[in-house]
């Protein structure tokens, strides 16, 4: 009996010791593999794209308002990048913010009341279309209002985070701002202004406004 325990014993601590070496293996790999995913889905560092798309919206507004053929299709893409900008941010930055940072609430409150303003401003802006009464002066206003927030946002919220979220974290939120971006509404609502609204409209409204999109660029064509 005696030798069939030790015979016990040392398998149990081969199995042991097998089962912590494939965790150690896992443990070292896991990480690996993370970053590999993130590569193979163009993740980027998630305040460097917010910051991109910043400077995208700033050139965006100039376009917006040359005269010409043009103006149409470069209205349309602004409030297209603004839209699915703001409901990624609305929906996956500002949250991260309220957890991780100091002030946090605060600070997520103050982007979201700013959003809020910005919105109606575009809201009235799309209802006026690059076509109709009034419009350089609605653009105008929008691009003042949109403009501060994201200076605000870039100083406030954006440089804070990237020292308080690891590099890994920060790729891993870029790929899921680019994800939200690729299903979010392209027009501005006025309802969907927190993190619940976006991610429940982002499956209703999302497809419904392309769906429209896509009528409308028929119907010029």
């Amino acid at each position: 009996m005696g030798t069939l325990t030790r015979q016990a014993a040392l398998k149990t601590a081969a199995r042991q010791s097998l089962a912590g070496k494939a965790a150690a293996r896992a443990a070292t790999t896991a990480p690996a593999r993370s970053r590999r995913a993130m590569r193979a889905l163009g993740g980027e560092n998630v305040v460097d794209l917010l910051i991109r798309q910043h400077r995208q919206i700033r050139l965006g507004f100039l376009r917006a308002a040359l005269p010409g053929p043009w103006r149409r299709r470069n209205f349309d893409r602004l409030m297209r990048l603004l839209a699915v900008h703001e409901a990624a941010e609305e929906a996956h930055v500002h949250p991260v913010a309220r957890r991780v940072l100091r002030h946090g609430r605060e600070l997520a409150a103050r982007r979201r009341a700013e959003e809020k303003h910005a919105k109606e401003l575009l809201i009235a802006l799309w209802r006026t279309g690059p076509d109709g009464a009034g419009y350089l002066r609605r653009l105008n206003e929008a691009r003042r209002a949109v403009s501060r927030h994201a200076a605000r946002e870039e100083r406030e919220e954006l440089r804070a985070l990237g020292k308080a979220v690891s590099p890994l974290r920060l790729r891993m939120l870029g790929t899921e701002v680019k994800l939200a971006q690729a299903y979010a509404p392209t027009r501005p609502h006025r309802w969907v202004n927190n993190e619940a609204t976006n991610k429940l409209a982002a499956p209703v409204l999302g497809p419904l406004d392309r769906a429209l999109d896509a009528l409308r660029r028929r119907g010029a064509s």
